[in-house]
């Protein structure tokens, strides 16, 4: 069925023919060959007429119609879409070729720019270097003219030179002219004189002759004079027994006079000595001496003690607790108050005193354990000092007789003598012939020897030492007690840590420095397990170093870590002192091994020598604890007491 009306309107191609004029090989070989099939046609012509007899004919019509609309409004919308895109093509190329029109037009206002630029920057570089040569020709031209002033002054000069040198020749020659013209001159007046002179010789000796015999005739005139005055004043005064006598009494007067004057000043200095004065060799004292009468117009120390008195803070040794300021072990707790108590009743009934041993590492309070001693049994304390004693040499037995006679002189007075680093002197090796031990410290041990021989109601000896082992022997015989002061353990430690913060760590606040709350009791005991090992004055050190790091790093808080890396720091250095300290200490210990030999009893001992013979150091190792009811020793296995038995 055709419809020629509709194809031509839609623009439909004419369908082609179904005839083929040849059939391409189905095998693909682009032959063609003469073998058609009509079959094909044939079913489309039955179809075509099955479709013209159908009634559905026209409603098919209308179907292939409508479709054939509707593709011509897609052809439509494609074309509108089309125009849209060329459109939006025009829009885009329009707006590029304005962008590229722009971007040329500030190319060319750039490069307009940057030649400018470079315009003005040649002729600024050509300024400068117009300047430059201007400024070279002027440099030439003073350079120039400074060359020209000096060709004109050395001209000048040596003008000045030659003018001087023609004026020093002329003057020279006048002088050589008048030099000996004066030559001549004085030639012929010395000529003259020799002459006048020689002529008058005789006149002359002749003079002076007569002049020396007139003066030794006075002089001798005038000495016999004075010895027949001298003669008769002599006989007139022997003669007289009334003006011998006065002159004897005189000259005998005035020699008693000159003696009594210096012996009598001699004695009156040695008793001010006695009474205000004090020995070289005591470092510290708590007698009464000339320095202490100052200490009563000490305002800021007398201020001090009254605003103490004024709050109520202030303690004498009566209300004073015995461990508020040092802290011991247990064991020596109780040694330092059994010790205080017999210091006390030996003062008061007027007993003999006992003499300490305290022995330990550095830093563990041998000292103030002394002072802490002298001051609550009311006794008066010297403190002396080992190493002043070996640096006096010759001088070292003088002064130690001077101490010695200085308590005898105060009669029925005790007092205790601290003696520190008492190994300086009072070591091995006086029965050895070492450069080690010279004659000076074995004459000082001598003295202190004698001193010490027999027990005193005056003085008792308190030595102090890091090393017991190196002291001579006779000395350790001289010792009634030996105390161990050991490294504080962790609960000493917290005590030590609570008053030296107490001291230097918690006043900081009046400072506006903040002490964090978590720096309590409990951090502390930390603080002390990491401190086991230190000494006591390691640890005020450290406080001290807390301190002193506080101000240094103008830090307003004090923390935990701030703290530890204080510690921290303080332990390394610790650690680095203890190992140089124990390699000291071991070879000291070695070279004392080494030098010591075994005694050979070849003396024979008579009977003066048994007190010294039953009297062994012997070692318990026990506590001495003190029973305050019945004052008797109590013993027990708990620790180390040395008994001189």
């Amino acid at each position: 069925m055709n419809f020629p009306n509709f194809s031509k309107k839609m623009g439909v191609m004419p369908p082609t023919s179904n005839v083929s004029p040849s059939v391409v090989d189905d095998k693909g070989s682009g032959q063609i060959t003469g073998n058609f099939d009509p079959t094909a046609l044939e079913r489309g012509a039955k179809a075509l007429k099955e479709l013209d007899q159908s009634s559905n004919s026209k409603k098919a019509f209308e179907l292939i119609k409508l479709q054939e609309l509707t593709k011509q409004k897609e052809y439509e919308k494609q074309m509108e879409e089309l125009a849209l895109q060329k459109a939006h093509y025009l829009s885009q190329r329009t707006r590029i070729d304005n962008e590229e029109r722009r971007k040329t037009i500030n190319y060319q206002q750039e490069q307009e720019r940057l030649t400018a630029e470079y315009k003005t920057k040649l002729e600024a570089e050509a300024y400068q270097k117009k300047l430059l040569d201007q400024q070279r020709q002027n440099e030439e031209w003073l350079r120039n003219q400074h060359e020209q002033y000096l060709r004109q002054e050395n001209i000048r000069k040596r003008n000045e030179l030659e003018l001087m040198n023609i004026k020093l020749k002329q003057v020279r020659e006048e002088k050589a002219l008048e030099r000996e013209n004066m030559k001549a001159k004085i030639h012929e007046e010395n000529k003259g004189l020799i002459e006048r002179e020689r002529k008058n010789l005789d006149i002359h000796i002749k003079t002076l002759k007569t002049r020396a015999d007139e003066e030794r005739k006075t002089k001798l005139e005038s000495i016999n004079k004075y010895f027949e005055q001298f003669n008769n004043s002599l006989f007139l005064f022997l003669n007289d027994k009334e003006k011998l006598y006065r002159f004897s009494l005189v000259v005998t007067l005035t020699a008693v006079g000159i003696y009594t004057t210096k012996h009598s000043t001699r004695l009156i200095r040695s008793y001010i000595e006695t009474k205000i004065g004090k020995p070289k060799l005591i470092r510290e004292t708590s007698l009464w001496h000339i320095n202490k009468f100052f200490d009563f117009f000490n305002i800021k120390k007398n201020y001090t003690i009254l605003k103490q008195i004024a709050t109520g803070t202030y303690k004498t040794n009566k209300n004073k607790n015995i461990f508020d300021e040092i802290v011991l072990s247990e064991d020596l707790k109780e040694k330092l108050t059994w010790s205080i108590n017999s210091l006390k009743n030996a003062k008061q009934y007027n007993l003999y005193l006992k003499n300490i041993l305290l022995h330990g590492p550095p830093g563990t309070g041998k000292t103030l354990f002394a002072k802490t001693l002298s001051y609550f049994s009311n006794i008066d304390y010297i403190i002396i000092n080992g190493g002043d004693v070996s640096a006096l040499g010759i001088y070292a037995p003088i002064e130690l007789n001077k101490i010695f006679e200085f308590l005898k002189k105060r009669k029925k007075k005790k007092c205790i003598i601290f003696i520190d680093e008492a190994e300086a002197f009072l070591r091995k090796g006086r029965n050895e012939s070492s450069n080690h031990f010279s004659e000076n410290l074995r004459n000082a041990l001598a003295t202190f020897l004698y001193h010490t021989g027999t027990e005193s109601k005056n003085f008792s000896i308190i030595l102090a030492t890091n090393c017991k082992n190196i002291l001579d022997t006779a000395v350790l015989d001289r010792v009634d007690e030996q105390y161990n002061f050991d490294l504080p353990q962790v609960n000493e430690i917290k005590k030590i840590l609570t008053i030296y913060f107490n001291k230097y760590v918690y006043p900081l606040k009046k400072y506006n420095i903040n002490i964090q709350s978590c720096i309590d009791n409990m951090y502390l005991e930390e603080l002390a397990e990491k401190l086991h090992g230190l000494s006591g004055r390691q640890i005020s050190k450290l406080c001290l170093n807390i301190q002193n790091c506080v101000f240094g790093s103008n830090s307003k808080v004090i923390s935990k870590e701030f703290i530890d890396l204080i510690v921290t720091w303080h332990l390394s250095n610790s650690m680095e002192f203890k190992k140089n300290e124990n390699d000291s200490k071991q070879s000291l210990t070695t070279t004392y091994k080494d030098k010591q030999k075994t005694p050979k009893l070849t003396n024979t001992f008579t009977s003066s020598d048994t007190t010294s013979i039953n009297k062994p150091n012997i070692k318990i190792d026990t506590t001495v604890n003190v029973d305050k009811q019945s004052n008797h020793l109590n013993y027990s296995n708990s620790g180390h007491a040395y008994v001189k038995a």
